[in-house]
Parts: C-alpha cells; structure tokens; sequence
C-alpha cells in the first residue's frame, strides 16, 4: 500500500517508480510474515521433537528400572526357596533362637539387604521371642494380608532419609510347592547403587533423569538432593488410566525453570508383584539449553530477512526497467511507423485523454498516429481468413492420421460417453480383453472390472467429468477369459469440447508380469540378504563354539568332575553344545542351498529317544513355568533312519514353541503312533502306497493358532500379526521343520484342539527302519 502514497502526492508519477515502490512493500510485508511463521513454526517442531525424544528416553529408563527391581524381587523369591528358609517356618520349626546355621546364613545376606527377617504364618519371628505384641506388629502390616492371603510378592515404596540415601521393602512368600503359605521373607534393599545406574545418563549440558513418587515428590536426582526439588504437580493430575509415557510442558520444573519440557513414563513392576505405589521417570533439561537452537535460528532468519529485503530492492529495479524500457521502444517504433503515411486519407483518431502516468501518456499519443493505419490490418486480416481454410483442410486430412493412431496404439484405450457407457475400443483393448470390440461396446463401464472394484472406477469416473482433468485410477483386476484376472493400470482422461467434457478416454496398461517380476525379485533379494548374513554369523561364532567343546572335553577328564551333580551339568553343556554347533551347521546348508535341495546324514533313529533328549534339554524352563511334559509312546523299540540331528532339531522348534505358549501350570502332550501294516515284507515296505507311517502328536494348551494364519504357518518369514506379542519368532523355524521332514518324505501339519491349544502332527515314513538295529 506504501506504493500508492506518491501518487496522491503527485498527479503525475513515473511508471518505473510506481512499479518499485509497489513491489517493495509488497515484499517486506510478505517476507515479513514469512519469516514470523518460519520462526512460530521452528519452536513448535522443536518443541514436540524434544518431547517426543524426552518421553522414549524416560520410557526406556523406566522399563530399565522395573527390569533392575524385577531382578531384585527374583533374588528374593530365590533365598525364599531355599531349604533352610522352608524348614525355619514350618509347623514343626521350634519357636525360639534360629540354628546357628540359619543365623549364620542371616549374617551373610546383611552384605546385600539392610534388613532381613523372617516372619511365620502366626505372625511370629523366626528367631525371636514369642510375643503378642511382635504378632499384632507384623499383622498390621500393608504386605500381611498380600502374601499370606493372596500368596503373591509385595513391592513397597521407595524411601529416601536425610542423607539421601534410598531404601526398598520387598516381601515374598515362603511356601512349598501347591501349599499354603507358611511364611514370608521381608527385606530391605539399598536403592543407591540401583538409581545411579538408572539416573546416570545425561542430556547435553543440564539435562538429566530423577525418581518421582506418586504424590510428586522428587526421590532422586543426578545433580541436586531431593529436598531442593520442587514437587511436580503435573503427575498428580493424571488419573491411575491416563499414567502412560508422555511429554509435558509444566508452567515450572522441578528445578524452577519456566515452560521447559519434561518426559514422564511410570515404572510399573511385571505381575505377579503387588506395587505398593507408583514411581515415575522425569526427564528435563534447563529451558535455556533446550531452546538454544531457537535463538540460533532467530538470528538465522533476521540475517535472511535483511538479505531478503536487499535481493527485493535489486529486483524491483531490474523489474521496473524490463517493464518501462519495452514501452518506450515500442513507443520508439509506433513513432516511426506513423511517420511512414499512406497515400490513403483516413480518419484520424480523437486524441485520447491523459491517464496520469508519463510513460502510458506517450504511448496514447503514439497510437493516435497508429489509426492510421487500419486498413492496413483489415488486409492482413484477408489474408489470416485464407490461412484458416487451408488449416480446416489439413485438419481433415490429419483425422484419417488419429484414427490410425489410436487403432495402433500400444495402450489399450476405451472411449466412454459421459454415462459411463463404452463407445468404442481399440485393437489393442481387444487383444488385451480376449474380447472382440462388438461385445464390449455399449456395455457399462463398471463390468470390465472385478466386482470389488467397481464403486472406486465409477467414483473415478465422475470425477474425471466434474474436473475435466486427467484422473489416475490406479491398480485395478481385468477378469479376461482367457488370461484370468490382469492387474492393471488404469487413467481416465477427459475430452473437451467447447468448454465441456464430451467423452472420456480409458486407458489400461497391464502390469501383471511386472507385478509377479517385484515380488520374485523382493523375495530374492530378502533370501540373497538373509543367506549372507546367516553364512556370515555361522562362521563367526562355529570357532568359539568349538573351542567351547574342546574345553567341557577336557573337565569331563577332571577327577573333580566324577560327583554327580557336576558330572549331569557338564553332560547338559556338552549337549547342548553339540546343538549348537548342529544348528550352525543347518543353518549353513539351508542358506547356502537357497532353501532347496537340503542335504540329509541319514542312520537308525529312535523316536523315543529323540524326544526324552529334548525334554530333558527343557526341564528347566518347564519346571520354572510349572508345565508338566506327558509322554506317550506306543513303541520303544521303533526305529527309523533320519538325519537325527536335523530331526532332533525339529522336535526341539516345535516342544520349544509349546512350551512358549503354554499357560502356567499347564500340560504338554507328546505322543508317538505306529500307523500302517507293519508285519509286510521289506520290498512291500519301500512301495509308498504300503508304508508304514510314525506319527508325532504334540499338543499344549496354549491360546491356538488365529484361523487366518493356519494356512500360512509354514511359509517363509511368516509371523503374526500381533507385534506386541514378545513371543514370536522371525518366520524361519516352522519353514525350516517343513523342509525337514518334507526332506525325509513325510509331512507336517497344525491345527487347533477343540478344547483350546495348538496340535502339530509330523508324520514320517517307517519303510525299512523297523528291521533297523539299535545302534549300540
């Protein structure tokens, strides 16, 4: 607007100056309010990127804590368990002074808890004194009716005293296997060592983590006592629901700062453990530090501006002389063309009225001479007539030229009405289609198309119509008779005429190979990156494995190693090395033969034997998860001839996976089946049709397999759809005990049990492996 002042000031005011000062202040104020939301736009990314990145860091400290205490309440429930502990609350225990032994254990723990005691079930302590007073103590207490009523372990909440130094009660139960609980174990843990581990990280200069409590008091910081912290108010205002990971932007910090940003996330200990109350990780920095890149970028944008205003300044000078400079050149030739005059008289022009501005004056006055010369252009216009004949002619001539084009297109093209009506097709369309043109044309549209497909074209259609510009369809499926269903890619383009859409062009281009081609290549590119890093990793860690093995050889030669308890934990190493040198080496066939081909070491196999070797490799976690194995074979002396690593190594996938998904307390069935005649001679034996058949059943009673994904259990890289789920795999240990026993000529299969869990049969053939020896 500032570009208009000097013509009020002046009635008559240079082009060039009225352009330049327009275009100023057009630029200074756009530029300005550019910058601003530039600036206003910066803060609020800074902002919710920093919050994002306060919130996983407090996120992740928080799980690292629930981890660390989880840990501890697992120690605890381990000295709970030991024998000494059970004996001393027993209903048989003396009441009195604890065995020398027990105290002398006592003792020894004071080196890890700050407190330590054992508490019967009548409410008395082990080794002390009878009383009634000592009872109604230990009743009153908030872990008392959890433990002994609900026999689960109980978390209460962190202390801190006035030095700063941090304490934790913990109490689990004491208690025999499916018995009642006779006693608890209560313990004290010094929470220092702990917190720093947790509170150590640091943000750039000032940022830092601390423990907060519930009520927002501040229990622990890395850089100041708690008692310099103000109380976090915005805690306090969460519901128990609301209490998830987030970022906040408080009116004041714990430290006194002003809008700075702090992530919260709460630490919530795993079940079964009772959480007497809630503590959560803060995460803050100094408001100075955060937005110090903010202030960077105020200078930033104030340099630009100033550059900004000097590059407008240039331009609406080099604006303002391209704009007048022409003018007064064409002022220059209308000035020489009015002094050529015809020998014609013509009627000259009244002389126009001044506008104002200098430079249109001039040119009024150049084309007043201009008049003159009209008729002049009434001839060229003679001729411009002439010229639009021999257009129409060539015009013509070319229609023949399009028709042409559009039968020997390379697309297929479809001409549609605006009623969605075909009117005419191309030969191309017609070999694509399978069809010939006089049973397409004047059908609808919409029957080219699948079913599914057809409310999204005709969607695509009318906007093509409404906008009259070009419309991508995208990928559709063409059922055709011959070829099936045609992946294609499919554009609506308008034809205009007379300023309204008279037809629309279909136009189809099949990408069905070129589709099949993605996938193939996909897939082999995800088994070229998988093979090498598979080989890769294999070869790495064989070395060290072997080295593993050579050493258990060497103890097994040990006099020391001749106890029984020692020798049964080498013979479990040993085995268990020699599975992992088998599953590197398996791993190193199926990559390097790209999943084809698998090469088998086949010898007399048991079944049987098979199977107890796996169970007793995960005895340890089914007795830490409660899971009884129950098995059933029909006969012990069966035996076949397999590759028994490769085998062994199925059974392990499949027991390993039951045992994942088993509940608490829950069964696990295995049972090993004899189908077929197995009295038939040895030649009817090999004869496929007259085979007998071993049939492993294994079942447990997890949640089963979502309908869904049954037929798609086997296939390569195949998981569930649930990613929160921690327990599944990477979609390569069922695709691998399907190559293996397909390798062995036998089959495979999953289902659900009707009374809920997952079955999955492995059927072999027996062949000759009856008559087999046992190996000695």
């Amino acid at each position: 607007m500032f570009g208009y002042w000097p013509a009020v000031m002046n009635p008559r005011v240079s082009l060039q100056r009225l352009i330049t000062l327009s275009v100023l202040s057009v630029g200074v104020l756009s530029g300005t309010v550019g910058l601003a939301y530039a600036y206003w736009h910066a803060k609020q990314s800074l902002q919710t990127t920093v919050g994002i990145t306060f919130q996983e860091i407090a996120r992740q400290s928080a799980d690292k804590a629930a981890l660390l205490l989880a840990k501890e309440i697992e120690w605890t429930q381990r000295l709970s368990a030991l024998p000494d502990i059970r004996a001393s609350v027993g209903e048989t225990a003396p009441v009195g002074p604890a065995s020398v032994h027990l105290e002398r254990w006592r003792e020894e723990q004071r080196r890890y808890f700050q407190s330590l005691a054992i508490v019967r079930a009548d409410g008395q302590l082990v080794g002390g004194r009878r009383s009634d007073s000592a009872r109604t103590f230990y009743v009153q207490q908030p872990w008392w009716p959890i433990v002994f009523r609900e026999g689960r372990p109980w978390a209460g909440p962190f202390t801190v005293d006035q030095e700063g130094h941090g304490y934790w009660e913990v109490a689990v139960p004491v208690r025999e296997t499916n018995e009642p609980v006779r006693g608890v174990l209560k313990v004290i843990i010094g929470t220092d060592r702990i917190l720093a581990s947790i509170l150590e990280s640091r943000i750039g200069r000032t940022g830092h983590m601390m423990l907060v409590a519930d009520d927002g008091l501040v229990l622990a910081c890395s850089l100041l006592p708690p008692s310099r912290h103000t109380p976090f108010t915005a805690i306090t205002a969460q519901s128990e629901k609301d209490r998830s990971a987030r970022w906040v932007q408080p009116a004041l910090d714990t430290h006194g700062g002003k809008k700075g940003i702090v992530g919260v996330a709460p630490v919530v200990l795993p079940p079964p453990v009772i959480q007497a109350g809630t503590w959560s990780i803060l995460v803050q920095q100094d408001p100075g530090e955060t937005f110090e890149p903010l202030l960077a970028l105020v200078g930033k944008l104030a340099a630009f501006w100033v550059g900004a205003i000097g590059f407008i300044v240039w331009l609406r000078w080099r604006l303002a002389r391209r704009i007048v400079r022409p003018l007064g050149t064409l002022i220059q030739r209308i000035d020489r063309l009015g002094s050529a005059r015809s020998s014609t008289p013509t009627v000259a022009l009244a002389p126009a009225q001044p506008c104002g501005i200098v430079e249109i004056d001039a040119l009024a006055s150049s084309f007043d001479d201009l008049s003159q010369r009209l008729e002049q252009a009434s001839q060229a216009n003679a001729q411009y007539v002439h010229r639009l004949e021999q257009a129409n002619l060539a015009l013509a001539t070319s229609e023949e030229h399009y028709r042409l084009l559009w039968n020997h297109s390379v697309d297929s093209k479809i001409l549609i009405d605006p009623a969605g009506v075909i009117q005419a097709v191309n030969r191309r369309g017609e070999s694509m289609l399978g069809r010939p043109a006089t049973t397409i044309v004047h059908q609808p549209v919409s029957g080219l198309v699948a079913d599914s497909e057809r409310p999204r074209l005709l969607e695509r259609l009318q906007l093509a119509l409404r906008s009259g510009a070009d419309v991508p369809v995208g990928l559709m499926r063409v059922p055709t008779p011959a070829a099936g269903d045609l992946t294609m890619d499919i554009d609506f383009v308008p034809v205009m005429k007379s300023g309204r859409v008279e037809s629309v062009i279909m136009q189809l281009s099949d990408l069905t190979e070129q589709k099949e081609l993605e996938r193939q290549l996909l897939r082999s590119e995800r088994l070229a990156s998988l093979s090498q890093f598979a080989s890769m990793f294999a070869h790495d860690i064989r070395n060290p494995l072997a080295g593993i093995k050579k050493t258990l050889e060497w103890l097994g030669r040990c006099p020391e190693m001749e106890q029984a308890q020692p020798r049964r934990c080498l013979a479990d190493l040993r085995f268990t090395t020699d599975l992992l040198l088998g599953m590197i080496n398996d791993m190193l066939d199926v990559y390097q033969e790209s999943y084809s081909g698998l090469p088998l070491s086949t010898s007399p196999v048991s079944p049987s034997l098979l199977l107890k070797e796996v169970l007793r490799l995960f005895r340890s976690e089914a007795e830490a998860q409660e899971v009884q194995f129950h098995l059933q074979v029909q006969a012990d002396d069966l035996w076949i001839m397999g590759d028994g690593r490769r085998l062994q190594r199925v059974l392990i996938n499949l027991i390993h996976n039951a045992l994942k998904y088993s509940p608490p307390q829950g069964t696990i069935m295995i049972a090993v089946q004899v189908e077929g005649d197995e009295s038939l001679s040895t030649e009817d034996q090999m004869q496929p049709a007259h085979c007998p058949m071993v049939t492993i059943h294994i079942e447990d009673e997890g949640p089963g397999i979502a309908p869904d994904d049954l037929p798609h259990l086997f296939e390569m890289f195949f998981r569930k759809k649930d990613g929160q789920d921690y327990r599944i795999g990477r979609g390569l240990g069922l695709h691998f005990c399907h190559l293996v026993v397909e390798a062995h000529g036998g089959q495979i299969a999953a289902a659900n049990r009707p009374e809920g869990g997952a079955k999955f049969t492995v059927t072999l053939p027996v062949r000759r492996e009856r008559l087999c020896p046992s190996p000695s």
